[in-house]
């Protein structure tokens, strides 16, 4: 990998590149929340955190996407990370697009300005005819910015999780549903 981390996109406010493990101390102060990942069986150790890039980076080399490093445009601080994985939903293998965003930054909509600008990505860039997120049912702050996100949502049995789950689904314009 380059010294100089690839911009993906940009928005408004953020700057969406790829994750390095210069950024581990970083994303770890959002992985290692036991606040934030209330919703994950527990938060990540530093070495965890440390793996999840080196998981995101390898799915760069493999599908040319992964979770991204976020930071505001205005002073390029960091906060947190968003971006499509590949996940085995109900048979098939699709692109999820998950979020993760520092406490101290909640509720000023990054988590949606963030997850929409991937969305757009997977449908627009990288030719999907659907994106993604699962959500725990009792997530309500990560729901609320996935309904924001996406056009559908319904309750599904992950089997990665072994649980209920909420499936909420973007179709690109004009897909069609093969689960009919």
């Amino acid at each position: 990998m380059s010294s100089t981390p690839r911009i993906i996109t940009q928005t408004d406010r953020l700057i969406i590149r790829e994750l390095t493990l210069a950024d581990t101390d970083s994303l770890f102060e959002v992985l290692g929340d036991p606040i934030a990942m209330e919703h994950y069986p527990a938060p990540k150790t530093h070495a965890e955190t440390e793996d999840w890039i080196r998981w995101a980076q390898e799915s760069y080399e493999q599908n040319g996407f992964g979770l991204w490093a976020v930071r505001r445009t205005a002073d390029g601080g960091f906060i947190g990370d968003c971006g499509p994985m590949l996940q085995p939903v109900e048979g098939e293998v699709v692109p999820e697009v998950g979020y993760h965003i520092i406490r101290r930054e909640w509720g000023r909509g990054y988590a949606t300005e963030a997850a929409s600008a991937c969305r757009d990505l997977v449908l627009e860039r990288f030719g999907f005819e659907r994106v993604v997120s699962i959500v725990a049912p009792e997530n309500l702050a990560s729901r609320r910015v996935a309904e924001k996100v996406h056009e559908t949502m319904r309750e599904f049995f992950w089997e990665k999780s072994g649980r209920k789950m909420c499936l909420h689904e973007t179709r690109r314009p004009g897909a069609v549903d093969q689960a009919l």
